[in-house]
């Protein structure tokens, strides 16, 4: 007698037997389905999991009907009609059951047709959870990226024209609600946006759960037909409709980016990476909005992470391609003496030549490396200074900070260790504040401040004039020295009402007592003018550019005439 006789000589019980042992070895529901019969043998542990009373099932399309998600039953009994019609002798499907708790479950249902003597039918295999392998999610009833990759490859590969476009869906504020309410909290977000996205797509859209927060939605109907930004419109006054209903018990927004155009010749990873990077730039410019995907921006990205490698590269090779240079303060007084210099950070690549201050700056931010960065031009900064009081006893140097230092690292110790380290007269440094970056000035940073000035570190003030909250500044915090921005003194050169406001700001600046150092003079005419206004320093291409401290020594340190003015200011004038 072989196999298949075997099993059909067999009871029911015995049946059942048999399940349950194979069921020991397996984490999935083991069962039986008999074709002729429509009975439905299946192991206890899915009756526990899943809204079966027994384990032996008569009329089977009816009970099935109680569990299988309504979406989905159709396209299951088309498909067992085939396996007992004879039609095919395999049954693999990938479709959702409600659990007791009336959750969506997504399950792989598998299994291979059994025949018998005179023609009995008996289906034979297993059902998977797909939550259990990450292509589905139970939370919000959704397939997961496993299943969007699965489903993504095989719709590139056969028909990419279907595709209309791709939207990648974000919370923005997920990690606070889960941080403040609890994970449960998240999870009922979670659902609450999935049912918001689901009653607002197309027919032909389909929903997937990606990873953490992030959702994506794949449209494949007819281009116009469904415009992105509408949808994502509709999904937005859909979560608000929900919070209404909810009396704002708990509010969030997202952000979305999306990808359209021809999707031909597209890998699954290449739309990943587009997506994830349009949901970011949407997330960067503020939240609570949507942004196309835009290959030149992308470009832009990839050279910034080019460029971060790089710069990390340097920074671990000792500093290799970074130096300082310096530009020359001087006094406003009629022999303009030279008095300190500003230290400016350059860096040099061989693949990227010369990359501007206002473009790798940036990346250090952002990637952290400033803090390393930062000492390394306090401390080059600082020996430049030692030395070059030889010439010029009283000589100050300048040294920009960024406020990913003042946040995120001691640096009231690296100033300490600085000064002691290089031996350098405290009074000697100058600190400068800049509004590149927003500072907050609460009270750890106020008493940084109050520590610096309780050294006899001084503070300036740089670019003033470019924001709104430089008097903020001024009255919070007690600068010794505030740089007027060159923008500020162009608007000044060429229109008399900026001008008499650049005077009264020098006026008030001295009346706090504070003085003012007037940046970006560039010509004859410029200086001219704006000594009227009666700055105490400047600072411009007209008496220097930034350049390397051997260069800035011998131009301007080296040949000092008998009136104590250096030989490069002299030609300047």
């Amino acid at each position: 007698m072989d196999e298949r006789n075997a099993l059909q000589g067999m009871s029911l019980e015995q049946i059942k037997s048999v399940i349950e042992i194979m069921q020991q070895s397996s984490d999935a529901y083991m069962y039986i389905l008999d074709l002729n019969t429509d009975t439905y043998i299946l192991s206890e542990k899915a009756t526990k999991r899943f809204p079966f009373y027994t384990t032996m099932l008569e009329n089977c399309a009816e009970t099935l009907k109680k569990v299988v998600h309504p979406s989905d039953y159709e396209m299951l009994l088309a498909d067992l009609e085939k396996c007992r019609s004879g039609e095919k002798d395999t049954h693999a499907l990938e479709y959702r059951w409600m659990d007791r708790m009336n959750r969506v479950v997504w399950i792989s249902c598998r299994g291979t047709v059994v025949t018998g003597a005179e023609n009995h039918r008996l289906l034979i295999g297993t059902v998977s959870e797909l939550g259990k392998k990450a292509k589905a999610d139970n939370v919000t009833g959704l397939r997961r990226e496993a299943g969007f990759r699965l489903d993504m490859g095989n719709l590139l590969q056969e028909n990419p024209g279907s595709i209309h476009y791709m939207m990648r869906i974000g919370i923005d504020n997920f990690k606070e609600i889960n941080e403040k309410e609890g994970i449960e909290a998240g999870d009922e977000v979670l659902r609450e946006l999935a049912e918001c996205i689901l009653k607002t797509v197309e027919e032909t859209a389909k929903v997937y759960r990606l990873v953490a927060d992030e959702f994506m939605l794949v449209d494949e109907g007819q281009a116009g037909k469904s415009d992105p930004h509408m949808i994502y419109r509709k999904i937005q006054q859909a979560i608000a409709a929900t919070a209404k209903r909810k009396e704002y018990s708990r509010f969030y927004t997202v952000s979305a980016g999306v990808l359209e155009g021809e999707f031909a010749g597209k890998t699954v990873e290449e739309i990943m990476r587009f997506t994830e990077f349009a949901l970011n730039e949407a997330k960067r410019s503020g939240r609570n909005q949507m942004k196309p995907f835009v290959y030149a921006d992308y470009e832009i990205y990839l050279k910034k992470l080019d460029i971060r490698k790089a710069l990390r590269q340097d920074v671990n090779n000792d500093f290799s391609g970074f130096e300082v240079y310096y530009q020359p303060i001087v006094s406003a007084s009629e022999d303009y003496k030279l008095i300190g210099a500003e230290a400016l950070l350059r860096w040099k690549n061989e693949k990227f030549e010369n990359v501007s201050p206002a473009v790798f700056i940036p990346i250090l931010e952002e990637s952290g490396l400033i803090i390393p960065v930062g000492r390394y031009v306090l401390w080059e900064a600082a020996r430049a200074c030692k030395k070059w009081q030889e010439y010029i006893p009283e000589f100050h140097i300048n040294v920009n900070l960024s406020y990913v230092q003042l946040y995120k690292s001691d640096l009231m110790r690296d100033v300490e260790r600085c000064v002691q380290e290089v031996g350098i007269d405290p009074e000697s440094l100058v600190l400068e504040l800049t509004e590149s970056g927003y500072i907050e000035t609460n009270e750890r940073i106020k008493e940084l401040f109050n520590d610096l000035k309780a050294r006899n570190i001084d503070l300036a003030l740089d670019d003033f004039g470019t924001g709104y909250s430089n008097m903020r500044y001024l009255k919070e915090i007690d600068f010794k020295t505030v740089k007027i921005d060159r923008s500020f003194v162009v608007q000044a050169l060429h229109n008399e009402y900026d001008f008499n406001i650049i005077s009264h700001i020098i006026d008030m600046v001295h009346s706090l007592g504070s003085v003012v150092c007037m940046e970006g003079i560039e010509e004859k005419e410029e200086l001219s003018k704006m000594m009227a206004a009666k700055p105490d320093m400047i600072q411009g291409y007209y008496f220097g550019k930034p350049s390397p401290a051997e260069r800035f020594e011998k131009d301007f340190l080296r040949n000092v005439d008998s009136t104590g003015v250096p030989q490069g200011v002299t030609d300047s004038l």
